[in-house]
């Protein structure tokens, strides 16, 4: 049987009739998430039915597709997130190196973040 590949916005193999899914932490079953919106085929949302599984709910966020992902806000948030609060010199290689490992701790950090997503109609 050949494996098929998925493509930027067709409905993503979670969707298409699987009830259980394997959960991306604990390996047990996992299903789509009550907020999961059959619209959207770059986020998925499950939830795992393992009591002991620390990732109980958990989103798979589609970052680049070529398509339409860097223009979602989802996305667009995530990007805020990840970016340096000081921008490493574009010589200093080491600085670069030890933002790109920070990027985790700031995805991680319970600080506040304020991050404004604008919306644009048609592109």
């Amino acid at each position: 049987m050949a494996e098929t590949e998925w493509v930027a916005g067709e409905v993503p193999w979670a969707r298409q009739g699987t009830e259980h899914l394997p959960c991306y932490f604990c390996g047990r079953t996992a299903i789509l998430g009550s907020g999961d919106r059959p619209d959207d085929p770059g986020r998925l949302e499950v939830y795992c039915g393992n009591p002991m599984c620390d990732a109980r709910e958990m989103v798979v966020l589609v970052k680049r597709d070529g398509a339409g992902a860097p223009d979602r806000a989802d996305v667009r948030a995530l990007r805020e997130v990840d970016r340096p609060r000081e921008t490493p010199a574009a010589l200093d290689i080491m600085a670069r190196y030890e933002d790109t490992k920070n990027i985790t701790a700031r995805r991680l950090s319970t600080t506040s973040l304020a991050v404004v997503v604008e919306a644009h109609e048609g592109k």
